[in-house]
Parts: C-alpha cells; sequence; structure tokens
C-alpha cells in the first residue's frame, strides 16, 4: 500500500483535510495513494479538531463497509481512496497534541521560575517573549506567535511516539505532504520544524529522501478588531508576518513542491474567538486542498518547484466560468456528490423503484448501519458546500435549490439530465450490465450504480 502521510499543522491544516476528505468523497483520485492524515495541534478543546476526527472515522467506517474491510479493490467514483491512521499502522492510542497540550503556562513550560532574577538567561527569555507570551497557556495554541509555537513544537514533534511511528512505517515510494499556515503562530512555526526533523532523519533513509509537497496558505480572512473582542490576535499584522515568514522559508525550506495559496485581499472578517475559532469553510482551503491532488501526480522533479494556482476572472461568487478550465475536475467532483446527496434523498421514497426488489435497494437498506453512515456524512457534506457557497470569496459553481430540477444542476453547462428520472434510470441501466455477482454487497452496489449514472452525465463538464 503505498501512502501519503498529510501532515495537518494547527487550524488552516485542519480546516484544509476536511476539504481534502471531501474531495476524497466526492472521486478526486489520490493515484493510488492512501491518505495518513496527522494532526499537529496543541489546542486541547478546538471543536473543528474534534469535528475532523469524528469526519476521518466516518470516512473510513463508509470506505470499509464499500471494500468488505478491503477484501475487495476500491470503487471507482465516491470514496475511491483509503484513508488511514498512524493509530491504524502503529496501535498507538495517544493523539499527536498530547505532549504540548497542556493547560500550563508557557513560561512554566520552558522553567522560567527556576531562573534568578539576574541570571542573564532571564534577561534573555524577556527579550524573546512578552509577558503575554509567558503566560499564555499552550492548550489554546500560540496565538499568532511562532516565537513560542517554535520552542513547544521542536519538542512536541521530537520523541513523540506518533512521530516514531511514522518514522517507522513511512516506506520506500511512500510520499509526504505538509499543510499549514503562513500568518498565524502553529502553522509558521511547525512547517520549518517538522521538515527538518523529516530531512533530518539521517537512520530513516525512506523518510529523508521521501518525495515532499507543502501548501503553505496565505493570508486569506481577517479577524475582528481586537480592541473590541479582547483578542491577543490582530489581523493587521498578518501580512507583515507573511512577509517575514516567507524571507526565512525562502532559505530553510526544501520540500520538492512547495505550493501557494492565498487571497488578493481579506473579504471575509470572522469573529475573532481564540476558544472557537467557529470559521466556516473557505475557498481558499478547497484550493490548497487540490495541490495534495496535484502533488501525487508527480515525479521527483530535478529542482525544487513553486506552484500556485490563478482564477480566470475575479468574482465574490465562483462559478465554472469565472474559475476557469483548470477547475473543472473539483466542480464535477463536488456536482457528483452534491448529486448523490439528492438521490439519496429521494430513492428512499420511490416505492416503485425497480432495484428495490432486483438489487435491494429497499426499506431495510435504507435503515442499515451503511446506509445511515452515508446519509450522516452527506449532511455534513451539504454543510460544508453551503458554507462554501455563501462564505467571501464565495465557491458556487452549482444551482442546488430545485434538488429534482437537475438540468441546470452546474452553472455555465448544460446537463443532459433534466430531473433525477434521468438518473434513476441509468441506475437501473448499470445494474443490468453488472449481472455477475463476484460479490453480495449492496451498499457497494448503490455506490457504483449511483456513480455510474452520475458520472454519465456529469462527465461533460470536463470537455
Amino acid at each position: 500500500m503505498k501512502k501519503v502521510f498529510v501532515f495537518c499543522i494547527g487550524g488552516t491544516g485542519i480546516r484544509v483535510m476536511k476539504s481534502i476528505t471531501m474531495l476524497m468523497a466526492s472521486g478526486m483520485d489520490t493515484n493510488g495513494y492512501a491518505v495518513v492524515p496527522v494532526i499537529l495541534d496543541p489546542h486541547l478543546d478546538l471543536e473543528e479538531k474534534k469535528n475532523l476526527h469524528t469526519l476521518l472515522a466516518s470516512y473510513q467506517s463508509i470506505y470499509k463497509k464499500s471494500t468488505n474491510d478491503g477484501s475487495l479493490n476500491h470503487l471507482d467514483g465516491f470514496f475511491n481512496s483509503e484513508i488511514a491512521t498512524i493509530n491504524d499502522l502503529n496501535d498507538q492510542v495517544n493523539d499527536t497534541q498530547q505532549s504540548s497540550g497542556s493547560k500550563v503556562k508557557f513560561r512554566s513550560y520552558i522553567s522560567e521560575a527556576n531562573l534568578a532574577v539576574d541570571d542573564i538567561n532571564n534577561y534573555f527569555v524577556q527579550t524573546l517573549f512578552s509577558t503575554k507570551n509567558l503566560d499564555s497557556p499552550l492548550s489554546v495554541g500560540f496565538k499568532g506567535n511562532p516565537n513560542v509555537g517554535t520552542v513547544v513544537l521542536g519538542e512536541m514533534i521530537e520523541g513523540a511516539d506518533w512521530f516514531k511511528a511514522f518514522k517507522q512505517h513511512c516506506e520506500k515510494d511512500d510520499r509526504i505532504f505538509i499543510i499549514s499556515s503562513i500568518f498565524g503562530g502553529t502553522g509558521a512555526s511547525g512547517f520549518p520544524l517538522l521538515e527538518k526533523k523529516i530531512r533530518g532523519a539521517e537512520s530513516q533513509p525512506a523518510v529523508k529522501n521521501a518525495l515532499m509537497g507543502a501548501v503553505t496558505v496565505l493570508p486569506y480572512y481577517g479577524l475582528k478588531d481586537p480592541t473590541t473582542t479582547g483578542s491577543d490576535i490582530d489581523s493587521a499584522n498578518f501580512y507583515t508576518k507573511t512577509k517575514a515568514a516567507l524571507a526565512y522559508y525562502e532559505k530553510t525550506i526544501h520540500s520538492d513542491y512547495l505550493y501557494y495559496a492565498g487571497e488578493t485581499s481579506l473579504m471575509q472578517v470572522y469573529d475573532n474567538d481564540e476558544k472557537k475559532q467557529d470559521d466556516k469553510a473557505h475557498f481558499i482551503e478547497l484550493v490548497a486542498a487540490s495541490a495534495l491532488f496535484d502533488f501525487l501526480q508527480r515525479e521527483k522533479p530535478e529542482k525544487q518547484q513553486f506552484l500556485t494556482r490563478a482564477i480566470e476572472d475575479s468574482k465574490s461568487s465562483m462559478d465554472l466560468a469565472s474559475l476557469g478550465d483548470g477547475y473543472k475536475e473539483i466542480v464535477k467532483s463536488v456536482a457528483d456528490y452534491k448529486l448523490l446527496s439528492a438521490l439519496i434523498d429521494i430513492l428512499p421514497k420511490e416505492e416503485y423503484f425497480p432495484l428495490s426488489k432486483n438489487r435491494g435497494f429497499n426499506e431495510t437498506f435504507y435503515k442499515d448501519a451503511s446506509f445511515v453512515a452515508l446519509k450522516n456524512f452527506t449532511e455534513i457534506y451539504d454543510n460544508w458546500y453551503k458554507e462554501l457557497s455563501t462564505n467571501k470569496r464565495a465557491f458556487a459553481p452549482l444551482n442546488t435549490d430545485n434538488p429534482r430540477k437537475m438540468e441546470g444542476w452546474v452553472k455555465n453547462v448544460s446537463l443532459d439530465a433534466k430531473d433525477d428520472s434521468y438518473y434513476l434510470l441509468k441506475m437501473i441501466q448499470a445494474s443490468n450490465n453488472n449481472k455477475e455477482r463476484n460479490h453480495d454487497n449492496k451498499f457497494r452496489f448503490f455506490l457504483q450504480f449511483a456513480y455510474e449514472a452520475i458520472n454519465y452525465y456529469t462527465k461533460k463538464i470536463l470537455k
């Protein structure tokens, strides 16, 4: 099994990994690589981190049910690539943030109290770190302070069980991909530290020499004025921090492929809430997610490559025309899953659908744990797309207001299927073309027939 270890650093890393998971569910191709997410964030109580763990487990459950726990080949289309975890590979039970995820203050972490008042090291600490830095609990992250993150994350990585497990299970032909932001604290400090640890693994040549890619997310949102919110984070400094970090990265980062994703202006302004960080899914996170899929299609370059992604026309709400041809695969994948979502809602109510009898897609099937898991995942997917399509800037290439009226499903593209009956008919035809039964997995058949029916019409998007 070829693997790509995807290190998701900080809040942006977590949100980009969510978009990666959604694109994998939609059928985006990982070129045969199993994706192994590793989440690095010391923020103990961050809700979106807990939600990502739940989402990944849900994806894994659906994938396993569709492949009979791996005894069948993966499907074409939906959920076609495996997601594994460090726990799966090494039976580790500790989460990646435990060594630094603590409610102790930073000053206690570095044992500042042990220094005498007139100790030169005490003056050194006071020069490097502000009083706010020293009094900040590690459990809420680094609040845009890479100087703090560098100290803590260095120890968080070195000697951690999960890092030992990664080095043990990273084999020849496996790949590494790192996701981080450059304008905060955790991501900006964590990326160069992690890369250095990986490239310095002299005793593990498969780790040291692995093909490595990374996506660095530049500023793409602002935060409300900290003077009114009481926050320690001021988004007015994001660009200054980015310029400083880029100057440092230029001399220290050695990933084979380095992708950049960011906005030209900070259109969206979020609440400055360090505890919740309840940010909605954003177009730039989707762009950053697409970098992983591009990376997995590329070979080792002769020299370091730097890449970014443009749009055809700068609009506040993006459709296929304003996105440009380079986004066709993403638009098709999202359109495919949203059509699957419509079928998941429609089919349990279709009393006379022939496959309810011929293939067992009946009331019992729709109450089975496999279909319920798919439906629950789809509810999260629908909310993810809703957030994308209403954020600033919006990713809104679909017309999904009327799930049964599907002719104009994709803006700027006229699909030949006028309504759901076209897809139901194609599902029947797909079933008729699969008369040889080498398995009895109804859930797998459902996903297979639905994808064949949907792809028959939506492949037009790629032309």
